[in-house]
């Protein structure tokens, strides 16, 4: 029977998922936000007072790091059941109240050991976030509209990452100013971002809404249409609904996680070696900057990777081309990793850098094309699947690439590994748009996207297989 796959107004879709993205998006990007902050908080709290006050040593602190991304995704894949019955909203409200307490007793941990539980619980605490956040856009934007949606995410991430350490520096500089003569700065600033975690929960809990018909801004017609509108891109997207237990043995989340590790595991470097080697500016190019212009340095390349792939989701919502941009971010970063090696001044490394991270950031890509091979209860766990082997690369990233440095005395080994890890990633991101493509009974993306007029429609007589 053939299947009409244009029943909607374009200029209709175009507005309503607008104003869905104007009223979500900023909130979900919010929350990233503090979630972020939480993720990279030691990284200015250990060298700043607190491996000194508890007594770590360098393979302590390292441990304490790491030991959050291990309790982060042994909890994010089975927990996908619960998250599904009870609702993103309220499991996303859940998950800033509990990491919220905990990264409050973690700011009065009296030593090591305590230390080290706390951070495995709050990362199990935040291992059901990011999923519920990328599922909870599936459920409100057609297919042509995610990619800018998970691409907004993945530049929240990125903003909170280079934000972070200057609002990490001023709380605590405020802290051993006497701010709390009772806590030291380190204490003051963990405090205050679990206090904003179980805060973030009220907005959370006012501003999130779960369907159409619950929306505050949608007029009576408009949240019938956007309904409507949903429901006729999910029948043509003709995605199977699968039980977690069945996702699990499927085989293609985990493949997929593979490729977006290899990005993510670029997009880590990206975050903690920049630093490092713009400090290293005077002594390898001859060049000196101070601390804030290093700050701007190290920023920079993120920054380039955001707003280059922010222009690349209007096209991969245009065009349905996730995989080719992932593969082709990929590629870019390959490239800007062997450059790394070989670049002969600030400016050119600063380039090949932030082709690293347009690698790096492109592995929001990933989300879009696993919403539309799994749905439902089947769709949540695949994308806790995928962003568990991503979160992975959080630990495995600065662990591996220290040791090469240590090893070599160089970087050069690690972005040489960097280089391959994106050759792969490019190639099943394009496997990944094979699959996302198999079942889906229109050829092209059938709607308007962001920024876009109304793409070529078709009608076909039976979905691929």
């Amino acid at each position: 029977m053939a299947i009409e796959t244009g029943t909607t107004d374009p200029a209709l879709i175009k507005h309503l998922s607008r104003k869905a993205l104007w009223h979500l998006m900023p909130l979900l990007g919010f929350l990233c936000f503090v979630s972020m902050l939480d993720r990279i908080s030691l990284a200015f709290a250990g060298p700043h007072g607190m491996n000194e006050d508890l007594a770590l040593t360098a393979t302590m602190f390292g441990f304490v790091v790491g030991v959050f991304t291990i309790g982060y995704v042994l909890v994010e894949v089975p927990t996908a059941g619960w998250a599904t019955k009870m609702g993103p909203r309220r499991w996303i409200i859940r998950v800033l109240l509990v990491w919220g307490a905990i990264q409050c007793l973690i700011a009065f941990a009296p030593n090591y050991e305590i230390l080290v539980v706390l951070r495995f619980l709050l990362g199990a605490a935040e291992g059901g976030f990011a999923p519920a956040i990328f599922y909870f856009i599936t459920m409100w934007f057609v297919r042509s509209y995610r990619p800018f949606g998970f691409m907004l995410i993945g530049g929240f991430y990125s903003l909170a990452s280079i934000v972070g350490p200057i609002l990490g520096a001023g709380i605590i500089s405020m802290g051993n100013a006497g701010f709390l003569n009772s806590l030291s700065g380190w204490r003051i600033l963990l405090l205050i971002l679990g206090l904003l975690a179980i805060v973030a929960a009220i907005p959370a809990s006012i501003g999130l809404v779960e369907s159409p018909s619950k929306a505050r801004w949608l007029s009576d017609p408009e949240k019938e249409q956007y309904a409507k509108i949903l429901s006729a891109d999910a029948e043509v997207a003709n995605t199977p609904h699968k039980s977690v237990i069945a996702t699990i043995r499927d085989w293609r989340p985990w493949v997929i996680g593979m490729g977006y590790f290899g990005v993510t595991y670029a997009m880590f470097t990206i975050y903690i070696w920049t630093p490092t080697m713009v400090s290293q500016f005077a002594e390898r190019f001859g060049t000196t900057f101070n601390v804030y212009q290093s700050a701007l340095l190290a920023g920079l390349p993120t920054l380039i990777a955001v707003a280059y792939n922010l222009v690349m989701s209007r096209l991969a919502g245009r065009r349905g081309w996730s995989g080719k941009l992932v593969a082709s971010g990929a590629v870019i970063g390959a490239i800007g990793a062997l450059w790394t090696i070989v670049a002969d001044g600030p400016v050119l490394l600063l380039i090949a850098l932030s082709f690293v991270g347009i690698a790096g950031l492109s592995g929001a890509f990933y989300m879009p094309m696993v919403s539309r091979i799994f749905a439902g209860a089947g769709g949540y766990s695949a994308i806790a699947i995928v962003n568990s082997l991503g979160a992975s690369a959080s630990f495995v990233s600065p662990v591996l690439t220290g040791y090469l440095i240590d090893v070599t005395g160089n970087t050069n080994a690690g972005f040489f590994f960097i280089a391959g890890l994106l050759v792969m990633s490019a190639f099943l991101g394009l496997m990944a748009e094979r699959l996302a493509k198999e079942g889906e009974l229109d050829d092209v993306v059938h709607h308007s996207a962001v920024g876009g007029n109304a793409i070529k429609e078709t009608r076909v007589d039976a979905p691929r297989s």
